[in-house]
C-alpha cells in the first residue's frame, strides 16, 4: 500500500485544521500495531474518526475498525492525557511528512504523527519533550524515547510552494545524478517529478548539471502551473482506477488484470486516460482508497492465523496417513521376503555352509573380499551376494526383490525377522487408525471454527451518519399509553426540553439528585395523562440520572406542573445552564427502579428505543433490560446488537447513544437473559 506523499499531507492537514478547531478529544485506542483511531467531537458537527497509521496515511475516516477488548499501553496514554483536551490547531511541519495537532487541556501536548520511513506517533509534552512514542527508535542522530527532546529529521529537498527559480537552478548544478532522480529525491517523489517532465518537455534523463538556463526555467513553470491549486487551497480530490480492457466483462476474474489505481489532491496528465471518482475532501477520497485495502488487509491477517492453525492438524494428518501407509506397504514387503527367503533356501543354505568352513580360518572382512572375488570369477553361489558388512550380514538379491540375511543365524530365524517385523506393523495399524479419525475430527472442527470465526471477522463498514428525527437528539420513549416523553442530554438539552418542548399541559419531571435530566411528558391529544405514563417516565428520569453510574437500585423522582419550573432567580441567586427552579410542592415518586429496556421499535420507521420495561414491551418482543453494572458500554452495546438486532439495521453507535451513562449489565430472571 503506498504511503502518502508530502503533498497529500498538505490537503489533509490544511482539510483537518479547518475541520478540528476547537473540537474536543473523546477517546483513542488501537486496533492494529501500526494504527490508533482517535475520535474527536466538533462542535455543531459532532462525531468524527480520525486514521492515524504511522508510515503510512492520516485521514478522516467513516470506516473506524472495531475496538480491541484489551487496550494496548499507547492509547490508554492518550486517553489520559488527552481525553476531553481542545485541537488548538493543525499543520504539516516544513512540508515535509510530519503532521502536528496542538492539543489544550490543563497543559499544551502536541500529537506528532511520522509518514517517512516506518513511521512513528509521538506524544509531546509544552516543552516538545517526548512523553510517549508509539515505536521506540534510536537512529540517524534521533533518539526517540520518553523523556527525551523531540528532534525533527534533518531537513532535505525543496518546499515545493516556496521555490525559487535560483532554488532549481542551485539544486541541478549541485546534482550529480540525472534529472529525474535529483527532483524525486529533493521531496517530489516519483509521481509528481514525472508529471512535471511531462509537462515541461524536457529530457528527464539529462544531467542534472547539463540543463540548460531554458530548460530549467520550463521545469520551474510546470512545477508552479501544476502546484498552483495547493496554494489556493483549491484541490480536485480524486481516485483514479485505469480503464483495463475487458475489466468489465464478468467473465474476466484474472486478477493480475486489475488496473492501477491512486489517490490525489490534483489533477494530473499522467492520470489523463484513467477512470476519476470524485470527492468533496481529500479527507474523504483517501478514507474510501486506503480503508478498503485496510479492511482486505485485516481479513487476511485472520486468514493467515487461522491457515497456520488449521495446517497444524492438516500436516499432523498427513503423517499419520503416510505412517499407516508405511506400515501397511512394511506387512506385504516383509511377508514378500521371508517367503523368498524360505524358497531360496538351498541356495542360501549352500552360501552359509561356505561362509561357516571360512569363518574359521578368514575375519569377515576378509571372507567379504573373497566373495566379493568369487562373484566376479563367476561362482554361481556368490551370484546372489549383493555386499556383506564387517558384521556378516549378507544383502541378497533374490529375484530381484533385496533381502537380508545374517549369517550368524539359521535360515528360519532370519526369515522370522521378517514376519515378526510385519506382525509388529500389523498392531500398530489399529493405534494408527484411531490416531487417523481423531485427528479427521481435529481437522474437522478447527475448519468449522474457521468458517464461524472469518464470518465474525468485523472488516470495517462504512458509517453512515442518519437523519435523526428531532425526539432521537434527546433522550426518549414512547409510553405504553401512547405518550411521547422526552429528556435532556446534557446541560444544553435540558434548556431544549424545557424551553422548546413543556407546553402548559405538560409535566415535567426531575431526579431528585444532582446530575439529571429534565424529562417531560407531552399530552398531545389525550384527555390527561395516567398514572402509569407517569411513573414510566420516572423509570426515565431516575435511570438516566448520575444515580445509574453511581450504582444505586432505585432513586426518587418528582414531578411538577409547567408554571412551577423558572428559570428566573430570586435575588442574589444563580441558575446554572440546564437547570431550573421549581416553585411550589413537589409530587414525590418514591424508590423508582433504575432500570431500561432497549428494543426496535416501529415508532415513524423502525429505530432503537430505551425507556421502561413495560414501554418498550408494550411496542416489541425483541428487547432486553439493563440494570447499572460492572460491564463496559460499548462491550455492553456490542451484545445488546447481537441480541435484538440479527437483522443488523443499527450501527454499534445507535445502541451507545441511547445507554445511560455509566456501566452496565442484563438483568437475569433464571436462565433467560431480557
Amino acid at each position: 500500500m503506498k504511503a502518502m506523499s508530502n503533498v497529500d499531507l498538505y490537503a489533509i492537514s490544511h482539510e483537518l485544521n479547518e475541520l478540528l478547531q476547537d473540537a474536543r478529544v473523546q477517546k483513542a485506542y488501537q486496533p492494529t500495531r501500526d494504527t490508533v483511531i482517535i475520535r474527536f467531537h466538533v462542535p455543531g458537527k459532532g462525531r468524527a474518526d480520525v486514521a492515524f497509521q504511522a508510515g503510512l496515511r492520516v485521514h478522516t475516516t467513516q470506516y473506524p475498525p472495531e475496538n480491541p477488548k484489551v487496550p494496548p499501553s499507547f492509547p490508554m496514554l492518550l486517553r489520559k492525557h488527552l481525553k476531553n483536551a481542545t485541537v488548538k490547531g493543525v499543520r504539516q511541519h516544513n512540508f515535509d511528512r510530519i503532521l502536528e495537532i496542538d492539543i489544550q487541556k490543563e497543559h499544551r501536548f502536541t500529537l506528532v504523527v511520522e509518514l517517512f520511513s516506518q513511521g512513528n506517533i509521538i506524544l509531546l509534552d509544552e516543552e516538545n519533550q517526548i512523553i510517549l512514542p508509539l515505536k521506540h527508535r534510536h537512529a540517524q542522530g534521533r533518539k526517540i524515547t520518553s523523556k527525551e527532546q523531540y528532534q525533527y529529521p534533518e531537513e532535505r529537498g525543496i518546499h515545493i510552494l516556496n521555490v525559487e527559480l535560483e532554488d532549481l537552478k542551485e539544486l541541478f548544478a549541485n546534482s550529480d545524478s540525472d534529472l529525474i532522480r535529483t527532483l524525486a529525491r529533493s521531496g517530489l517523489g516519483g509521481m509528481y517529478s514525472e508529471e512535471i517532465f511531462l509537462r515541461s518537455g524536457v529530457d528527464k534523463k539529462q544531467p542534472a548539471n547539463e540543463t540548460s538556463e531554458s530548460e530549467i526555467e520550463s521545469i520551474y513553470q510546470s512545477m508552479t502551473e501544476l502546484f498552483k491549486p495547493l496554494k489556493t487551497f483549491k484541490f480536485q480530490p480524486q481516485i483514479v482506477k485505469e480503464v483495463v480492457e475487458g475489466e468489465e466483462d464478468s467473465k474476466v476474474k484474472d486478477k493480475s488484470k486489475k488496473g492501477k489505481e491512486d489517490v490525489l489532491p490534483l489533477d494530473i496528465l499522467t492520470y489523463q486516460n484513467f477512470h476519476k471518482e470524485r470527492f468533496e475532501t481529500f479527507n474523504q477520497a483517501a478514507d474510501e482508497f486506503y480503508s478498503g485495502k485496510v479492511g482486505a488487509d485485516i481479513k487476511k491477517v485472520q486468514e493467515d492465523i487461522w491457515a497456520k492453525e488449521v495446517g497444524k492438524y492438516e500436516k499432523r494428518l498427513r503423517i499419520q496417513e503416510e505412517t499407516l501407509e508405511k506400515f501397511q506397504k512394511t506387512i506385504v514387503e516383509t511377508k514378500r521376503k521371508g517367503n523368498l527367503i524360505y524358497s531360496h533356501y538351498s541356495e542360501i543354505q549352500n552360501l552359509l555352509d561356505i561362509i561357516h568352513q571360512a569363518r574359521g580360518k578368514f575375519s569377515w572382512m576378509d571372507i567379504a573380499s573373497k566373495l566379493k572375488k568369487a562373484r566376479k570369477d563367476g561362482m554361481a553361489q556368490a551370484q546372489i551376494i549383493q555386499s556383506m558388512d564387517k558384521m556378516g550380514v549378507l544383502t541378497l538379491n533374490l529375484e530381484g526383490e533385496t533381502v537380508i540375511v545374517d549369517a550368524n543365524l539359521e535360515i528360519p530365524e532370519n526369515a522370522e525377522k521378517y514376519y515378526n517385523k510385519g506382525k509388529k506393523a500389523k498392531r500398530k495399524i489399529k493405534g494408527v487408525n484411531i490416531a487417523i479419525e481423531r485427528t479427521k475430527k481435529d481437522v474437522e472442527r478447527k475448519r468449522n471454527k474457521r468458517e464461524l470465526a472469518l464470518e465474525r471477522v468485523r472488516v470495517p463498514q462504512k458509517r453512515v451518519r442518519k437523519e435523526l428525527k428531532w425526539f432521537e437528539k434527546l433522550r426518549w420513549f414512547l409510553s405504553s399509553d401512547g405518550l411521547l416523553v422526552v429528556g435532556g442530554r446534557d446541560a444544553g438539552t435540558n434548556e431544549m426540553v424545557v424551553k422548546r418542548h413543556l407546553d402548559n399541559p405538560d409535566i415535567y419531571l426531575h431526579s431528585d439528585i444532582h446530575g439529571a435530566p429534565s424529562v417531560v411528558i407531552k399530552k398531545g391529544e389525550a384527555e390527561e395523562i395516567p398514572e402509569s405514563t407517569i411513573h414510566e417516565a420516572g423509570t426515565l428520569a431516575a435511570s438516566f440520572s448520575s444515580a445509574w453510574s453511581k450504582g444505586y437500585g432505585s432513586q426518587d423522582v418528582y414531578w411538577v406542573h409547567p408554571d412551577q419550573v423558572s428559570k428566573t432567580p430570586q435575588s442574589g441567586e444563580f441558575v446554572a445552564r440546564g437547570a431550573f427552579i421549581i416553585r411550589g410542592s413537589r409530587n414525590y415518586l418514591r424508590g423508582i427502579p433504575l432500570k431500561i429496556a432497549v428494543g426496535i421499535v416501529d415508532y415513524e420507521g423502525e429505530r432503537i428505543m430505551a425507556g421502561p420495561t413495560e414501554a418498550v414491551a408494550k411496542y416489541t418482543d425483541n428487547y432486553v433490560v439493563l440494570k447499572p453494572g460492572f460491564t463496559k458500554k460499548e462491550e455492553i452495546a456490542r451484545s445488546v446488537l447481537r441480541k435484538i438486532d440479527p437483522e443488523r439495521i443499527l450501527a454499534l453507535e445507535d445502541v451507545i447513544r441511547v445507554l445511560p451513562s455509566g456501566k452496565c449489565d442484563f438483568v437475569e430472571k433464571g436462565r433467560k437473559i431480557l
